[in-house]
């Protein structure tokens, strides 16, 4: 369960209209002048006099093209009078449209349109560094500060004359700031003032724009405006974002309609120069919730010489102090509900190749349940985090009453006592992408067995130790399962510590099970569940994933994992089928023909389902942007379709004369030693699969990660004599997906003498005829789509 990506790819998240004044300041820098800069330009000056638009100015930025026609355009500038912004309020017109196939279907998800145009009343820019240039009085036609930012405006032509603004739109940019902080926990003015010192000029965007009546909103008309954003940062990967914001909607929901790249949609994110790669603190613990810490961390810079440092950290922490490993205090900012801080960093310190800093940081993270265990409330980010989940090892030293216990990642190197607290010392060497631990009382049993690691139960008190030996035997069984069939376990321990709720998570060494997985009822469903947690020490924590559109390699292969658990323990395929039929009684039928298996692990059911946009969110490709309106459908299709496309490739590399699934376990042992540590793409995943595979599976991957159709096959079989018997027959039709796709579906004929014999049958938009070579036993029964190999509706002729 991870963020969906880096801070500096959220820049813009959201803007309200409501009233108030600009939060207090409470940051740390004692530049005067650096100082001064960031004040104004979290409230900048607004110009005492206006541009008077009365013909057609075009601004156009990378897929944004804005046409004012009529109305007032402002300046805004910071303490030293540069240029932070422009505010518009008149007639303009608005088209934004997506390069990328992928993107315009999302725009149409959230606008039911793939091309947005339409008019626009208020529009807000703020940037570092002008894009349509200074020179305003120079007389030329065209300004453009880069290649990828150009405003057409004959200037010489524009009259100017005393601002008159509504209020509502002279108060947007401090709003903006305001707002950006109370709802999203994002610092617009630091973000501005690092870029400003930054190694190159900074080319950042943010547009912000009210649409009128010609727009469509995916919400009734009876709603206020729709609110949109629109960012351009080249710094990033995904250098193009639209967002929505919707104020009076419930909740006040603000989506991520598009986010993309400027070049090729499926190219790999650069490898990141900047790597925080260790971290090395003091963390004391306090039974009412508080954590107060001294984290050090080790930061490689590679080529890069940074002058500031983003660090994602919780909200409700607070940080008192940051230093260099020389001792110098470090200028930074940190503004109450900001979920993080901005460092600067001088340039005696950028320059070395590893840079030190030291974190000293406190707020009340831990949350206590019923049972009087603490969990933390912010599992990734209790320590500051550079980037989206980069690897790093860990070593801590917890301190807390003695009478409690903590449970962490890693290996408790030393414990001792100081009087009336226990001292923890654990480390973790294997670089992990996140970590996390608890505090608290706990009834605990271990578990040795040869060739396994060592094997920690802890629970509340309220847990029988029959009930902590019946998940410790289905956690010792997929750990002897997964050495076996994938690699050998990447620790010497595994801590399983109940948790609170409905979600476990899986941290190297340690996971944190839900109250439901110790329940000993739902047999297979909860075996699965316990599996799935177990396989993440592989899948998840040894083998990563790139970015958050990578994100479901980890949960489908533990969800696909955890139900082979199923049928290996119980010897019965029928036990793994009825969890594959429930997969795509979810996904197809929102789980009204089965009874929902999938999601009861969550607790939740067929009501649940209905309620969401199904496969209808997008591809899988889009990760946690699926989840948006409805967090079910990224569990959905992340670990149901994502674990389906794993059943499809085992099927497809089955070889159907033995039955032998070798080739799909040599393939998942391949990419788990291929990647062993790193962090593949999906990509990655398809060039070990083609390995094995023997040639393209490019059609597979896009049907099937990047695309949203799923096929109805209607089909019929029959009996045609012949010299030595009769032949089976199938004939099938293909509908409801594009042209293009086509699937190998196992065809299987069971016949009265106990032979089976399973083709298969390749299926495209010609649909077609396979035919069986002649028996003479009669036919007992004809299977299409054998073992539910591809996910499908099968409807008879």
């Amino acid at each position: 369960m991870i963020l969906l990506r880096p801070a500096h790819a959220i820049v813009v998240a959201c803007i309200l209209l409501a009233q108030g004044s600009i939060l207090a300041q409470s940051n740390h820098l004692r530049d005067a002048t650096r100082r001064k800069i960031y004040h104004s330009l979290q409230q900048p000056l607004l110009s005492d006099s206006a541009f008077v638009v009365n013909d057609s100015l075009r601004l156009v930025l990378p897929d944004l093209e804005i046409m004012l026609a009529r109305g007032q355009l402002a300046t805004l500038r910071d303490s030293a009078g540069a240029l932070a912004g422009l505010l518009f309020e008149g007639n303009a017109h608005v088209r934004f449209a997506p390069r990328h196939a992928l993107e315009r279907q999302q725009l149409h998800r959230f606008t039911r349109d793939s091309v947005f145009a339409g008019s626009a009343s208020t529009i807000l820019w703020r940037f570092v560094n002008a894009p349509f240039g200074e020179g305003v009085t120079d007389g030329a036609d065209t300004f453009g500060v880069n290649a990828h930012a150009r405003i057409r405006w004959p200037w010489q032509k524009l009259p100017r004359a005393p601002v008159q603004m509504s209020s509502n739109a002279a108060a947007l940019p401090g709003l903006l700031q305001k707002d950006l902080l109370q709802r999203r926990g994002f610092n617009l003015a630091a973000y501005l003032l690092s870029s400003r010192y930054a190694e190159s000029p900074s080319e950042f965007v943010a547009c912000a724009f009210v649409p009128g009546s010609a727009f469509e909103p995916n919400e009734p008309r009876s709603s206020s405006p729709s609110i949109y954003l629109y960012l351009y940062e080249p710094r990033a990967h995904e250098s193009i974002e639209l967002l929505q914001y919707l104020p009076q909607a419930l909740g006040r929901p603000l989506y991520t309609v598009c986010s993309y790249p400027v070049g090729d949609y499926f190219a790999a994110a650069p490898a990141d120069f900047l790597r925080l790669t260790k971290y090395n603190g003091w963390v004391e613990l306090n039974p009412n919730g508080r954590v107060t810490a001294d984290m050090g961390v080790d930061i490689f810079t590679a080529r890069q010489k940074p002058s500031t440092l983003f660090f994602q950290l919780a909200a409700d922490l607070t940080v008192t102090r940051v230093t260099s490993e020389f001792g110098d205090t470090l200028d930074f900012v940190q503004e109450k509900k900001e979920n993080g801080l901005t460092v600067f960093v001088p340039e005696t310190v950028s320059q070395r190749d590893t840079i030190r800093l030291l974190f000293h940081y406190d707020g009340k993270i831990l949350e206590k349940n019923e049972n009087g265990i603490l969990f933390l409330k912010e599992t990734v980010f209790w320590v500051p985090h550079l980037d989206y989940l980069r690897r790093a090892v860990y070593r801590v030293i917890f301190k807390y009453p003695r009478s409690l216990r903590v449970l962490g990642i890693g290996h408790l190197a030393r414990e001792w006592e100081e009087g009336e607290y226990r001292l923890s010392y654990y480390i973790e060497s294997f670089p992990a992408k996140a970590a996390s631990f608890c505090l608290g009382k706990f009834d605990s049993d271990t578990l040795l067995v040869d060739g396994l690691p060592r094997l920690e139960i802890h629970s509340t008190s309220y847990r029988s130790t029959q009930q902590r030996r019946h998940v410790a035997a289905d956690i010792a069984n997929s750990l002897f399962l997964f050495n076996r069939l994938i690699a050998t376990y990447p620790g010497p321990m595994l801590r399983v510590v109940e948790a609170p709720g409905f979600v476990s998570h899986g941290f190297p060494g340690l996971v944190t099970l839900s109250w439901v997985g110790f329940q000993t009822h739902l047999s297979g469903i909860l075996e699965a569940l316990r599996s799935h947690e177990v396989a993440h020490q592989w899948f998840g924590n040894a083998i990563g994933w790139a970015t958050y559109r990578d994100q479901w390699l980890s949960e489908a292969f533990a969800e696909y994992l955890g139900a082979l658990y199923v049928e290996w323990v119980r010897q019965d395929r029928d036990s793994f089928a009825h969890l594959l039929e429930a997969w795509r009684d979810d996904l197809l039928e929102g789980g009204n023909v089965g009874v929902a298996l999938g999601f009861k692990r969550f607790g939740l059911g067929k009501a649940a389902l209905k309620k969401g946009e199904g496969l209808a969110a997008g591809p899988l490709s889009m990760g946690l942007r699926l989840g948006q309106k409805h967090a079910l459908d990224y569990y959905l299709q992340t670990y149901l379709k994502g674990a389906y496309l794993l059943h499809s490739l085992r099927w497809l590399l089955r070889d159907l004369k033995t039955g032998s699934d070798a080739r799909f376990w040599e393939f998942l042992a391949d990419f788990a030693r291929t990647y062993w540590g790193g962090d593949p793409s999906t990509q990655d995943l398809q060039n070990v699969a083609e390995k094995h595979f023997g040639g393209s599976l490019d059609w597979f991957f896009r049907q099937w990660v990047y695309g949203m159709a799923i096929p109805t096959y209607r089909w019929e079989y029959r009996l045609v004599p012949a010299d030595s018997g009769s032949a089976v027959e199938i004939s099938v039709q293909q509908e409801e997906v594009p042209p293009d796709f086509r699937m190998p579906v196992p065809v299987m004929v069971e016949y009265a003498d106990g032979v089976r014999v399973t083709q298969r049958f390749w299926v495209d938009h010609h649909g077609g005829e396979l035919a069986f070579s002649p028996r003479t036993a009669g036919v007992k029964r004809v299977v299409f789509n054998e073992g539910n190999a591809v996910l499908c509706r099968v409807k008879e002729k």
